[in-house]
C-alpha cells in the first residue's frame, strides 16, 4: 500500500474542491478500515494479504459501513477541533460541524475506491474486480516510488489550499474578479503540472528496461 497515512493525505485534495459535499473524515475511516485487513493476516499468518476488502466490490461494503459510525465520530471530533479555537482563531480555522448523510457517503466512497486504486499500482496479490475477475492491469503501471511522490504532492498540494483557504477568499471578495482570474490560472496550472507529473510516471515505468 502506499502507507496508509498518504492515502489519508491525499484525500485533502478532495475535501478542498468539495468541502461540503466530502467529509474528509468518514474518508479517513474508510481508508483506516481498508487497510485493517493486510494488518490483521499479517498478525494472524505472518503474510500482509490483500484479498477481498482490497476490491472494489469489499471496498463497497467498507464504504456502507463507514457512513454512520464516521459521520457521528466526525460531528464529534469536529465540535472538539471548534473548542480549541480563540475567536480569532475560529475565523480562520473554524469549521461546520454537520456531517450531511451525502457528505459522509461520497467520502467513504471517494475514500474506499481511491484505496483500491492506488493498491492496484503496487501489490501483486490483489484482484481488484473480485470476484468476477483475478487479474490486475494496473499492477507495475506506476513505480512505487513514483505512487508515493504523487499521493505526497496531492497531500501537500490539498493541505496548502485547505491552509489558504481564509487568506485567499476574503481578498478575493474584496478585491474582486481580478484577483479571482488570477487565483483560476495559478490553480489551472496547478492541475497541469499535477497531471503532467501523473503521465510522466507511466511514461517512465512503460518504457523502463526490464
Amino acid at each position: 500500500m502506499p502507507v496508509t497515512p498518504l492515502h489519508i493525505g491525499a484525500g485533502l485534495l478532495f475535501k478542498t474542491y468539495a468541502p461540503t459535499r466530502v467529509s474528509w473524515v468518514v474518508f479517513v475511516i474508510a481508508n483506516v478500515l481498508i487497510d485493517l485487513e493486510p494488518i490483521l493476516w499479517f498478525l494472524f499468518t505472518g503474510d500482509p494479504a490483500h484479498r477481498q476488502l482490497h476490491s472494489y466490490l469489499g471496498a463497497t461494503v467498507v464504504a456502507v459501513v463507514s457512513v454512520w459510525p464516521g459521520r457521528l465520530a466526525g460531528e464529534l471530533w469536529l465540535r472538539w477541533w471548534n473548542r480549541q479555537l480563540s475567536p480569532a482563531q475560529a475565523r480562520w480555522l473554524g469549521t461546520d460541524t454537520r456531517i450531511t448523510l451525502a457528505a459522509a457517503g461520497f467520502g467513504a466512497l471517494l475514500g474506499s475506491g481511491s484505496h483500491i486504486l492506488l493498491d492496484s499500482f503496487m501489490h501483486a496479490d490483489m484482484q481488484p474486480f473480485w470476484p468476477w475477475a483475478a487479474d490486475n492491469g494496473l499492477l507495475q503501471k506506476i513505480s512505487i516510488d513514483g505512487l508515493h511522490l504523487i499521493c505526497l504532492v496531492a497531500a501537500a498540494w490539498g493541505g496548502l489550499r485547505l491552509a489558504l483557504r481564509g487568506w485567499i477568499v476574503l481578498p478575493a471578495t474584496l478585491l474582486g474578479r481580478g484577483l479571482r482570474s488570477a487565483g483560476l490560472l495559478v490553480e489551472a496550472t496547478a492541475i497541469g503540472l499535477f497531471l503532467a507529473l501523473m503521465a510522466s510516471q507511466v511514461i517512465v515505468q512503460l518504457t523502463a528496461v526490464p
